[in-house]
């Protein structure tokens, strides 16, 4: 369910530096809290890809290039509503917002049920590949607990999808 600590730790120093250069670019202030910061940046940035081009750009002329397989998982991040069906052991099954593909997720240091509660559950958060595997970027917005009728219909939904052959598990690379 989480990726090897090494890797979680290094994805996460990168993101930092690209978010944080989001923020400072944009003039926005930072506050006491690291995770709503991260969480302003990113919004700040959400269809505007050209933000984390420019912040990576001047991360790298400033001589603190982030790595480029962090690079490409930020550049390629879905920021947005997820539906979190369930968690086992190894992953977190999230649904996209138009109920069409699912995905096996791992989180990065902590386990999303510590993060947001149990599933069933909805909210917006960045989902990338990364060393093969799907992540959520653990900055979970506007968590929304979906009661019994909600989990039967997306129970039925995952299903469906599973049978079509749109549940992914592992990256392409």
């Amino acid at each position: 369910m989480l990726l090897p600590r090494e890797s979680a730790l290094r994805f996460i120093e990168g993101y930092k530096a690209i978010l944080f250069r989001v923020l400072d670019d944009a003039g926005i202030k930072r506050t006491r809290s690291v995770s709503n910061d991260l969480v302003a940046a990113r919004t700040h940035a959400k269809g505007k890809p050209e933000l984390i081009d420019l912040a990576i750009a001047e991360l790298e002329s400033d001589g603190r290039a982030v790595e480029p397989d962090v690079v490409l998982a930020v550049k390629r991040m879905k920021v947005d509503r997820w539906v979190y069906l369930r968690q086992t052991k190894r992953f977190a099954v999230f649904i996209d917002k138009m109920v069409e593909n699912a995905y096996e997720v791992r989180a990065l240091t902590t386990p999303l049920n510590e993060l947001v509660g149990e599933p069933p559950c909805t909210f917006e958060i960045g989902v990338f590949e990364y060393e093969g595997v799907f992540v959520c970027d653990g900055l979970a917005l506007g968590p929304i607990a979906l009661g019994p009728g909600y989990r039967a219909q997306f129970k039925a939904a995952y299903t469906a999808i599973r049978k079509a052959g749109r549940l992914h598990t592992r990256t392409a690379t």
